[in-house]
């Protein structure tokens, strides 16, 4: 006569690990862009730049004079400032507007202008306007110095309110990767409740019983961290190769605080929900367990 086998369920810890790696990805998405955050901010407020228009026939010892003094403000940054002569600006427009405008028999309408940009640490339209104000006082020959007052504050208040509802979505992001990832080792768990109410039935100690379970936990904390990881590299290949202008917002150090964070998250919550989850099952009555 066949012997029947008595069917025993395994942990299906191939379906915990990709569940585990595909929040991961998402965490990991979240903690790059945190991480660049500050960087393109920065860049966003230095790339505003401040026009100051000379006016009549300025000498050049005067243009020196203003530019050493823009060089020496600890408010404006380095190597941003720039002499373009009403020539060059000329010749520059034509390049937009046609060649036309060289041909024509009409004097030249624009101005000698220096141009510079305001260090980020420093940005501010209350700095923005100090700026202007002390220079058209003190240079009588600057006829005026210009940017784009209405477009800055309305960048500021953008990036007040994204940044909020960074911070809001970051905090829901977090639950949710706690909460499904919590789950998703429970799942993977719950085919040895048995197991371990056994173990305890027959006198081991409730740190003997677990061990084992932590052990596999890191392991698969591990690799579902790896798992991201590579995802997470070939998504940026393909988003380089489709915008290769984000190269230079890249920071060789962050990347490496983006694999500890994504690796280590997946190792920490694995560890701490294979321990609670263990510890549920041994505090379970037996007739519990069929539930």
């Amino acid at each position: 006569m066949q012997k029947i086998k008595s069917y025993k369920p395994k942990p299906n810890y191939f379906w915990s690990v990709s569940s585990v790696a595909a929040v991961l990805f998402l965490l990991g998405l979240f903690v790059f862009i945190s991480l660049h955050s500050h960087d393109l901010v920065d860049h966003l407020k230095e790339d505003f730049e401040m026009v100051a228009e000379l006016s009549g026939q300025v000498s050049s010892e005067e243009i020196d004079q203003l530019t050493t003094a823009f060089r020496e403000d600890e408010l404006v940054m380095d190597g941003s400032i720039s002499y373009v002569s009403k020539e060059d600006g000329l010749k520059d427009l034509s390049k937009e507007l046609g060649s036309e405008i060289l041909e024509a028999d009409m004097p030249n309408p624009l101005s000698d202008v220096i141009t510079f940009h305001i260090s980020a640490e420093h940005f501010s339209p209350e700095v923005l306007s100090e700026i202007r104000d002390k220079y058209q006082q003190s240079y009588s020959f600057i006829a005026g110095i210009y940017y784009q007052e209405g477009l800055i504050d309305q960048v500021l208040a953008n990036l007040d309110r994204a940044s909020f509802l960074f911070l809001l979505g970051g905090v829901i992001l977090g639950v949710l990767a706690l909460t499904l990832i919590h789950n998703s080792v429970r799942l993977a768990l719950y085919a040895n409740r048995f197991l371990v109410k056994n173990m305890e039935l027959v006198g081991a100690s409730w740190n003997f019983i677990r061990r084992p379970f932590l052990i596999k936990g890191v392991k698969n904390g591990l690799m579902s961290g790896l798992v991201a990881l590579v995802a997470l590299t070939l998504f940026g290949f393909v988003l380089l190769e489709r915008v290769p202008e984000l190269v230079q917002f890249l920071n060789l150090e962050y990347l490496a605080y983006l694999a500890a964070i994504v690796v280590g998250s997946g190792v920490l919550i694995n560890l701490c929900s294979t321990f609670f989850v263990v510890t549920k099952f041994l505090k379970m009555r037996t007739g519990l367990l069929h539930a």
